[in-house]
């Protein structure tokens, strides 16, 4: 007989997690750690990659793998959404101050707003992580394609940049490694019809995501203190 005692709210999405997703769960600081750890070395990796591409040219950061995918994984290894969502806020959180330590010249009030964003989006991500286990193809289309279009948006937003100024506006390593996180979400996401799926809904958010986009720079500018 099943025990009626259990919170159903804290049912698992996963029937069959393994060993590790396991001793996750039961040592959820390590899994919260590991979070911290990530977001750090991922916001480390970003200012770096997006250092490497031209300063005149560009929206924002034209290389937002690094900051999208690592709450999508943390998701997808925590074995309750609840543990993924916070998962995911704690990447996204720590990977602003690993930026902010390693970007050259950080206007340092505009990443009040970077907090925000961090804490909004980063507990998005880190659902959509966990629900890419989900036996619906639907749901794991979705949940891969809001990552997806966040990614495909800058890209789509490089090209245009480089059509523009007539030269190259993303350097190969930052279009390289944003096109491989990208590739790792729809390995990620089982099946060829959800990853078909999930492609075509990344394809329909690049203009929602790009007006979005353009919120976020005017909060930019304005936490920046600009006349």
């Amino acid at each position: 007989m099943p025990d009626r005692r259990q919170d159903p709210s804290d049912t698992r999405p996963d029937t069959s997690p393994g060993a590790a997703r396991v001793l996750l769960d039961r040592r959820r600081w390590l899994l919260l750690g590991l979070a911290v750890g990530t977001g750090l070395a991922s916001g480390v990796l970003a200012a770096l990659v997006n250092g490497l591409n031209p300063e005149d040219i560009g929206f924002l950061e034209l290389s937002v793998g690094p900051h999208v995918v690592p709450p999508v994984l943390l998701g997808w290894t925590a074995v309750r959404p609840w543990l993924a969502t916070l998962s995911g806020s704690l990447t996204c959180l720590a990977a602003v101050l690993g930026h902010l330590a390693a970007a050259n010249d950080p206007n340092v009030p505009e990443y009040r707003v970077w907090v925000v964003v961090g804490l909004l989006l980063g507990a998005l991500l880190g659902f959509l992580g966990s629900r890419l286990r989900s036996p619906s193809v639907p749901v794991r289309a979705l949940a891969a394609g809001v990552p997806l279009g966040l990614v495909a948006t800058f890209l789509w937003d490089a090209v245009q940049a480089s059509e523009s100024a007539g030269r190259i506006a993303v350097h190969p390593v930052s279009g390289l490694l944003d096109v491989s996180l990208a590739v790792l979400v729809l390995v990620l996401c089982r099946g060829w019809a959800s990853r078909g799926v999930a492609l075509l809904c990344a394809v329909t958010l690049v203009p929602i995501v790009n007006f979005g986009a353009t919120v976020l720079f005017v909060l930019l500018w304005a936490a920046s203190g600009n006349p």
